[in-house]
């Protein structure tokens, strides 16, 4: 009976509206998800079950998982065990209760029989920009304290940022997963945090989007389909203030998606078919406007109003041409047969690194390693925080280096000879 809903928020407001429409239907959810809950446990061998996690698996092996993060609200037994549906809303409950000053809101679960809400305290498109502009200027900053990266690093707020998305990404496939209950997703408008948290709990339980077909309809689902507005967030062709003093629009939430995404590739690299390149690749073309994938704001205006595919190359076709984007350790039978991507939620948290390949990609200091000309590495070698860079990837960033080491010698020979040049004729001139 577990499945993923997505929404944006209700017109609840100041007065509490109430939308009888919205009641009875969850009510309908949830009731068919608990009614094919049972079904399923006297099908199956020892007859009936409660349709709850407990006893479907070991609640050890649930606080394992749990890491004793929100466990009250993830292992379903006492109080919990009666709820049929759960709300997750994406906002601080803070920001939520604002909006209802304008007209908008949160569920009162009162009037939702059966259902519970809880909320993730994910930033919005604001906290967002600030956090990616600290990190960027980090990055790009020559006078960066190495002794002190790490800590500055996290003091741009942006690794716990990923932190509160993968978790609650993370809890949405457990109670899809484990506790078999149906997911109401929502946020302000439905098309930024909710595409990110409902497209990244897909990826953990459906092996299927973790292959690059797979990926590539679930980016076109959750983000194109559903409406993120790419053109919005992004600015594509227009210069500084030329959002009609919009600006304040402008968010990189669909390369906090792809950077939530590095993470589980990063550190399950054999369950994924792409490697961190791909990801690399797309999220150096959300910006370029080199394909018309990622354009407009919704599937009207990329359909019938600029007629995008007709006019333009998909990216997707391009990355599928490239060879070297294919992890060449992925087992497509081993994935199916997992199945479910899900590990203890510590583990994906306290490892959550830096995208250097991505953020560090222009900076003043070197921070992804290298090695000296010469050296001989196997395709499946390391090159970058990803594991599975290639040995092509390698001779083209020693090859960089070079060339960069040879522009900066003949720059500094003109500019000896220009300094030769003036001395002679300061020499003449006297």
């Amino acid at each position: 009976g577990g499945s993923i809903w997505r929404s944006s928020q209700p017109k609840v407001g100041l007065q509490g509206y109430r939308s009888t429409e919205d009641e009875r239907y969850l009510c309908a959810i949830g009731e068919e998800a608990k009614r094919a809950n049972l079904a399923a446990d006297a099908r199956a061998e020892g007859g009936v079950g409660s349709g709850s996690s407990v006893g479907r698996y070991p609640k050890e092996f649930l606080r394992m998982l749990c890491g004793r993060n929100n466990e009250s609200d993830l292992i379903m037994e006492g109080s919990n065990s009666s709820c049929m549906l759960k709300i997750m809303d994406m906002r601080p409950k803070s920001a939520a209760m604002a909006n209802r000053t304008q007209g908008y809101g949160y569920e009162n679960t009162n009037y939702y029989r059966g259902s519970t809400i809880n909320f993730y305290g994910i930033g919005n498109i604001h906290a967002v920009r600030d956090a990616y502009q600290k990190v960027h200027a980090l990055c790009l900053n020559p006078n960066t304290s190495d002794i002190q990266w790490m800590q500055l690093v996290e003091n741009t707020n942006w690794p716990s940022m990923t932190r509160l998305i993968l978790s609650a990404s993370w809890q949405t496939a457990f109670h899809v997963h484990c506790n078999r209950l149906p997911i109401l997703l929502h946020c302000s408008h439905g098309w930024d945090r909710t595409s990110q948290v409902s497209a990244l709990a897909q990826l953990m339980l459906d092996p299927h989007y973790r292959t690059c077909e797979g990926f590539s309809a679930l980016v076109e689902k959750d983000f194109l389909s559903f409406g993120h507005p790419f053109h919005t967030r992004c600015g594509h062709g227009e210069g500084k203030n030329e959002q009609g003093g919009d600006e304040g629009q402008l968010s990189p939430i669909f390369l906090q998606f792809l950077d939530c995404v590095f993470q589980l590739v990063n550190q399950f690299p054999n369950f994924f078919e792409f490697n961190a390149r791909y990801l690399l690749l797309l999220s150096e073309n959300i910006y370029s406007c080199r394909f018309g994938t990622l354009l407009c704001d919704s599937e009207r205006e990329r359909e019938v109003v600029a007629g995008i595919r007709q006019r333009t190359y998909c990216m997707w076709e391009y990355l599928d041409s490239l060879p070297d984007l294919v992890n060449p350790l992925f087992n497509k039978a081993a994935n199916d047969d997992a199945g479910v991507l899900m590990m203890p939620l510590s583990m994906l948290l306290r490892n959550v690194t830096l995208w250097t390949d991505r953020l560090c990609m222009y900076g003043a200091k070197a921070t992804t390693p290298c090695l000296p000309p010469g050296t001989e590495l196997d395709r499946h070698s390391t090159l970058h925080t990803s594991g599975d860079e290639t040995a092509d990837s390698l001779k083209r960033a020693v090859s960089d280096t070079n060339m960069w080491k040879e522009t900066a010698l003949s720059a500094l020979k003109e500019v000896e000879e220009l300094k030769k040049k003036i001395a002679k004729n300061e020499g003449e001139n006297e």
